[in-house]
């Protein structure tokens, strides 16, 4: 199941990457740069990941035997900051390319890498104690900068 999984993102990751460009949208310069952006800090993000994972890196969403808990740097602000940034590259590329059907093939990205967390959080929640307290503090995906804020000012209040 878990080399499945790691099977249909590589699929929908080169789908996204080949299928033909167009002009499904116009992409005037300020949406170029803005992708172009995305992309790089989605390249410098998932860098920071993989580094922080050393050798407990793994394409399955199953923990390695070298995996440690990992709750310092990116993983202070997502839990699976990788995924965030093939999410966040993606859209990079969605923009940029400027066609109606990589959309889809994202949303099936988006799909396929939050049933991974589901399946990779169980794991870590049966081979690390402290992942519940860790995932009930730290967003799966999307950073919370207000919250964050919020929190090194002292103030409490909903999450946003």
């Amino acid at each position: 199941m878990a080399w499945s999984l790691v099977a249909a993102q590589g699929f929908l990751l080169a789908a996204l990457v080949l299928l033909p460009g167009g002009r499904g949208w116009p992409t005037p310069w300020w949406l170029v740069a803005g992708s172009a952006a995305m992309i790089i800090a989605a390249v410098f993000l998932a860098l920071a990941g993989a580094l922080r994972l050393g050798a407990g890196l793994t394409a399955s969403p199953l923990p390695s035997d070298a995996a440690r808990l990992r709750t310092g740097g990116v993983y202070a602000y997502v839990r699976h900051p990788i995924y965030t940034a093939l999410l966040l590259g993606g859209a990079g590329v969605v923009l940029l390319a400027a066609r109606p059907a990589r959309i889809w093939v994202w949303l099936a990205l988006l799909a396929l890498l939050w049933s991974k967390t589901i399946l990779e959080e169980r794991a870590l929640t049966a081979r690390f104690p402290d992942y519940p307290a860790y995932a009930a503090r730290t967003p799966r995906l999307v950073p919370d900068v207000l919250r964050r804020r919020r929190n090194r000012a002292g103030l409490r209040g909903p999450r946003i």
